[in-house]
């Protein structure tokens, strides 16, 4: 008996860059400390909701050099197969090749552990050659323990290639105190 393949329905829309108001204020200087700090693995944007976290990535995208992906989350994604999905799509629409063995683990019946998955998807993403960034907005909305692992796993051995930026309304539970002495987060 063959295992059955689950898809998710992707909503594209999530995967789009929020526009920038034409009326905004650009803000050079932390435009500036964005740009100074992509080597490092973790950009973290937290703040209440309405100060700027989201137009200010965007117009840091809309004016990097660097290759992007966005994902803006929601409660529904404390799916680790939800999740993962979203994470792996936003990423192939830059690099379309990439991720098809963790997507393959993640979309049967029975999904493979966390660990797999995560060896894998870092496996994956380290042979991306060419530097990105990857923004997952209203990362507060996630909770789920598989999926905080999965971006645990990530900030642990981080993919040269790979910025990770987590935009939210409060930092999210991760190490981000070690990450912070360590020199890996850019706040």
């Amino acid at each position: 008996m063959e295992d059955e393949t689950f898809s998710p329905t992707i909503i594209r829309t999530k995967l789009h860059l929020p526009p920038i108001q034409k009326d905004h204020l650009h803000r050079p200087r932390l435009l500036d400390r964005l740009d100074e700090h992509l080597q490092r693995p973790l950009t973290l944007i937290s703040a209440p909701a309405g100060y700027g976290k989201t137009t200010l990535a965007s117009c840091w995208l809309e004016t990097s050099d660097d290759l992007s992906a966005w994902v803006t989350l929601d409660e529904g994604d404390n799916d680790l197969r939800l999740f993962l999905s979203y994470f792996l799509t936003a990423i192939q629409t830059i690099f379309p090749n990439m991720g098809r063995q963790t997507l393959a683990m993640v979309n049967v019946a029975m999904i493979a552990p966390v660990k797999a998955i995560v060896g894998s998807l870092i496996n994956e993403i380290d042979r991306i050659e060419q530097p990105f960034i990857l923004v997952l907005e209203d990362s507060h909305l996630i909770k789920d323990e598989s999926v905080l692992e999965v971006l645990n796993q990530l900030l642990r051995h981080p993919p040269q290639s790979m910025h990770l930026v987590l935009i939210g309304r409060r930092d999210p539970p991760l190490p981000i105190s070690s990450l912070r002495a360590k020199g890996l987060l850019t706040e």
